[in-house]
């Protein structure tokens, strides 16, 4: 039994001042305000930074020179992205695949199911986000009009059974023909169809989300935007119950924007996702993403012609930043990287703080994001003193 003390917990429903952690056999033990005793256990000083659950990102291509490049290589690039991940507090992620044909996709998405349950060290992975290739080519951002194509049923439904379960949410575009077929048939295999890359009205992504479409995919970046008399996709994924990702960077969405939406969805329905390509967490460079160089320069990610390729943010600093920018309390903000992906995904024991959850765990400097510790399962998947 391990026992971390001399902390803040952020549950995140509450804030535990001067508190201590219990972890045994994977989960958490129990939770104090007072110092839990720790006479014959394992003992851990915080030195008083916070605890916090693993951070979960729904959206991220790789990190520290880590992406996914070939089916054949799938294995070993997942597990680069999965320990890199690990350094910044992630303790679960959706992994997003390169786009190609049909076949190309097929191969990556076995390679994947083969991959992810042998999966070992650094965060876990928790399935599959499949961004593309539904997208509208008129909202595409970063990719490649090639790529891209109108849905399909009979090819998702290939997709689905190369997959073997581990999809777990699909982002495409509800104004595309068939776009809603596909969004029902994801639905009843109990895969998130998440509106996104979208240039339709307000009127048809409304519709959209009363009905089979139940996330949007970074809210307000690919997607027509508010104007006082056309709404647009955004207008309507800001008035909807549903919950919509945010990418916390400051580049892809304005500080003031951000808080603006906080006040308007509320807390419990956003998401904090990096959308991060290789870059993240490296210093400027060139980098490649659907076979095109993006080049990073001061924390934005682009292609040649400017347009924003994903992004170098990581998750422990997009928390900061979302505390930042919305002014709101540090617990509402570690909420929208734990608790709130945790529910879209039905992981009812992770993305909290509270006994019998799993210790998923990280300890971070609440200042500054720097991460001390993360813990998986109550491993240690990264610790800064390596």
């Amino acid at each position: 039994m391990l026992t971390i003390f001399n902390a803040t917990l952020y549950t995140p429903r509450e804030k535990i001042p001067n508190g201590a952690i219990q972890i045994d056999a994977g989960k958490i033990r129990a939770l104090s305000i007072d110092q839990l005793p720790i006479t014959n256990l394992q003992s851990l000083d915080a030195r008083g930074f916070a605890i916090l659950p693993g951070l979960i990102d729904l959206h991220t291509y790789g990190c520290l020179g880590a992406q996914l490049t070939t089916p054949e290589r799938a294995a070993d690039d997942l597990a680069a992205i999965a320990r890199s991940v690990a350094r910044f507090g992630v303790t679960g992620f959706l992994i997003s695949p390169p786009m190609g044909d049909a076949d190309f996709i097929a191969r990556m998405l076995t390679a994947l199911a083969d991959a992810i349950p042998n999966l070992r060290g650094g965060a876990r992975c928790l399935g599959i986000h499949l961004e593309g290739p539904y997208l509208d080519p008129e909202m595409r951002g970063a990719f490649p009009r090639a790529v891209l194509r109108a849905p399909n049923l009979a090819e998702m439904q290939r997709w689905l059974d190369s997959a073997r379960g581990w999809i777990r949410i699909v982002t495409l575009a509800p104004n595309l023909p068939d776009a809603r077929a596909v969004a029902a048939r994801l639905r009843a295999r109990g895969v998130v169809a998440s509106l996104g890359h979208s240039s339709g009205s307000y009127e048809v992504a409304r519709d959209a989300l009363q009905k089979d479409f139940s996330l949007v995919t970074h809210i307000f970046n690919a997607m027509t935007g508010i104007h006082h008399r056309a709404p647009g996709v955004a207008g309507a994924a800001v008035e909807s119950d549903v919950s919509a990702m945010l990418i916390g960077d400051g580049e892809h969405v304005h500080p003031a924007v951000v808080k603006m939406l906080a006040r308007a969805k509320g807390i419990e329905k956003i998401i904090l996702v990096t959308d991060a390509i290789a870059g993240a967490g490296m210093k400027d460079g060139v980098f490649e993403l659907f076979g095109q160089k993006v080049l990073v320069r001061g924390g934005r990610a682009t292609i040649e012609n400017g347009t924003l390729a994903g992004s170098v943010l990581t998750l422990n600093h997009a928390v900061i930043n979302a505390a930042c920018f919305a002014g709101i309390d540090f617990s509402d903000a570690v909420r929208m990287a734990t608790l709130n992906p945790a529910r879209v995904l039905n992981l009812e024991s992770r993305g909290e703080l509270r006994a019998g959850a799993d210790a998923d765990i990280v300890v971070m400097n609440e200042e500054t994001g720097e991460v001390m510790l993360t813990m998986v399962a109550g491993k240690v998947a990264y610790t800064n003193d390596e």
